[in-house]
C-alpha cells in the first residue's frame, strides 16, 4: 500500500507516492569435519534458514550436505607414479535454498489505488467522489523456500612436476518448489497467485586445465583453459494434465515439459519464393521474394491451401547456450616483455529475428530520412534464399515470420602487450619497478550472425587501453 498510503491522499489527487520495505532473516549453521591420515576426509553440514518474506506457515527451511574426499596420490601404490604430483577424488550431495523474490511482500495480500469513483447519496442531487482501494494481490500463507538438491563428483590433479594441473567436475541438480505465478480462473478476481510449483533439472560437467608449456630463462608460456557443458530440462510446471494424463505446457511463456528453458517453438522456414514459383506463392497471399514457411500439419488445410497455426510449429533449439569455453595464454620473453591474449565462446544456442524481411521503413525510418546499415535483399537478378525482398511478408497467419539463426560465436576478448623498464634505469629515480601496458578489448568475433554483436544482439565497442604500474 505504500507508507501509510500517502499516494491515496487527495489534494486534487496528489501525484506523489512513497514506499518502504522491511524484512528479517536468520540462519543457524553446524559443520563437522573429520580427516584421517591426510588422506580421507569427510564433511557434514546442517543449516536452518528463516526469511520473513515467505508465507507465515513456512518461513523456515532445513538444508544439509555431505561430502567425502580421497587424496589418491597419498596411497602407497601411487608413490611409484612419478608423473603424478597430486590426485584427489571428491563426492558430495546436498540441498540448498533460494530466497530471491521480486517483492518481499509476495506472500501477503496487497491494497492498491483503485482509482476515483463518483456516486450520489440517497436523496441528494450532488455527486461525491471517493478514492477507492482494491486488493491487487492474493496472499499465500503457504509460500515456501525454493529448493535445489544436487550431487557432484570431481577430480583435482597435478601432473609432471606441476606443469599440468586442473579439475574435472560432473554434476546433477534438481530444483523443485520453484517460486512461480500460478494462473487462476477469472471468477477468483485475480489472474495468478505466487506459489511453489515446477521442477527443473540441470546436468553437466566442467573442466579446468592449467599448463606450463615452456619455462626457460628468456621465455615462458602458460595456458589456462576452461570448458563447461550444461543441459537443463523442465520436468514439471503447474501439474495440470490433459485427458491422456500428459502434463500441459505453458506456451505463453515458452516452457515445454521435457525441453530446456528457452526452447524455440516456432514455424520453420525454407528459403524464399523464387520468380518461377509465383503461382504457388499466390495461394498463401505471397509473391516472389517472400519467405517460405513449411506447412507441417496438412490436416487442416482448406482446398489444398496451407493454413498456418500452432500445429505447424516445431522445436528448433534453445536460446540458452549449453556450451561455454575460455582460454588465456600468457607469455614472457626477453625477461622484460609480457604478452597475453584471451578468448571465450558460447555455442549451441539460437535466436529468432525478422531482419531477413527487410522491413527497413518500419517506424518511418526512411520517411524521416534515417538510414540503415548495408545488407542484402532479394531481387529477380539476385535470387537468394537467405534474404527477402524489400518489405517482404510471410503467408497468411504468420505475415511477420522470423528466421531462426545460429548464435554460436568465438570472441578474441583481449590482447595485452607489456614492458618492464630496466631496473638500472628506474633505480636511478628511486623507483623499484615500472610496467607499461597497452591492450585491446573485443578484438574480433568468429560467428555467422550478421546483425550486430552475436552476444548482445546490439552493438559492442572495441576498447583501447593503456596502463602504467609503478612500484616504489
Amino acid at each position: 500500500m505504500g507508507f501509510h498510503y500517502i499516494e491515496g491522499a487527495n489534494k486534487e489527487q496528489s501525484s506523489f507516492k512513497t514506499n518502504d520495505t522491511h524484512y528479517t532473516a536468520a540462519a543457524y549453521l553446524g559443520r563437522l569435519f573429520y580427516g584421517f591420515m591426510d588422506r580421507y576426509m569427510l564433511t557434514a553440514t546442517v543449516r536452518r534458514d528463516g526469511y520473513s518474506a515467505f508465507g507465515q506457515n513456512n518461513p523456515w527451511a532445513n538444508f544439509w550436505s555431505l561430502g567425502a574426499s580421497w587424496v589418491l596420490s597419498e596411497e602407497k601404490f601411487a608413490q611409484n607414479w612419478k608423473w603424478l604430483d597430486m590426485a584427489k577424488l571428491r563426492l558430495s550431495y546436498g540441498t540448498n535454498g533460494n530466497r530471491s523474490l521480486n517483492d518481499t511482500y509476495l506472500a501477503l495480500s496487497n491494497l492498491a489505488n483503485g482509482g476515483l469513483y463518483a456516486y450520489y447519496k440517497y436523496g441528494s442531487m450532488s455527486q461525491d467522489v471517493l478514492n477507492a482501494l482494491q486488493v491487487s494481490r492474493l496472499g499465500n500463507p503457504n509460500l515456501e523456500w525454493e529448493k535445489t538438491s544436487s550431487w557432484n563428483f570431481g577430480v583435482d590433479f597435478s601432473l609432471l612436476k606441476r606443469r599440468v594441473s586442473g579439475s574435472i567436475d560432473v554434476y546433477h541438480k534438481r530444483t523443485h518448489d520453484m517460486i512461480m505465478a500460478q494462473r487462476l480462473p477469472n471468477f477468483t478476481g485475480f489472474s495468478s497467485i505466487t506459489t511453489n510449483l515446477g521442477e527443473v533439472t540441470n546436468t553437466g560437467f566442467e573442466i579446468t586445465l592449467n599448463t606450463r608449456n615452456i619455462d626457460t630463462e628468456n621465455f615462458t608460456w602458460n595456458t589456462t583453459i576452461g570448458f563447461s557443458y550444461n543441459k537443463n530440462k523442465i520436468k514439471h510446471l503447474y501439474y495440470e494434465y490433459d485427458e491422456n494424463g500428459k502434463e500441459l505446457d505453458d506456451t505463453s511463456n515458452g516452457w515445454f515439459i521435457g525441453k530446456p528453458i528457452g526452447e524455440i517453438w516456432y514455424w520453420e522456414t525454407d528459403g524464399i519464393w523464387q520468380a518461377n514459383e509465383a503461382e504457388e506463392a499466390a495461394k498463401v497471399n505471397q509473391k516472389p521474394g517472400d519467405p517460405k514457411v513449411i506447412n507441417h500439419c496438412t490436416e487442416d488445410d482448406k482446398d489444398g491451401v496451407p493454413v498456418y497455426n500452432d500445429k505447424d510449429r516445431v522445436y528448433q533449439g534453445t536460446t540458452q547456450p549449453p556450451i561455454y569455453w575460455n582460454m588465456r595464454n600468457d607469455f614472457t620473453f626477453l625477461k622484460d616483455f609480457t604478452f597475453s591474449f584471451s578468448m571465450y565462446s558460447y555455442m549451441g544456442h539460437k535466436s529468432r529475428a525478422g531482419y531477413w524481411l527487410n522491413g527497413d521503413n518500419s517506424g518511418s525510418m526512411f520517411t524521416q530520412t534515417c538510414n540503415t546499415y548495408k545488407k542484402e535483399y532479394w531481387t529477380p537478378e539476385n535470387p537468394t534464399n537467405e534474404y527477402g525482398r524489400l518489405n517482404a511478408v510471410g503467408p497468411s497467419g504468420v505475415t511477420g515470420i522470423e528466421k531462426v539463426y545460429n548464435r554460436s560465436f568465438v570472441r578474441l576478448d583481449n590482447i595485452t602487450l607489456g614492458y618492464t623498464l630496466p631496473r638500472e634505469l628506474t633505480g636511478k629515480w628511486g623507483i623499484q619497478r615500472v610496467h607499461v601496458t597497452a591492450g585491446i578489448n573485443n578484438v574480433f568475433t568468429i560467428d555467422s550472425w550478421e546483425y550486430g554483436d552475436p552476444e548482445t544482439g546490439g552493438f559492442a565497442n572495441r576498447q583501447f587501453q593503456f596502463g602504467l604500474n609503478v612500484t616504489l
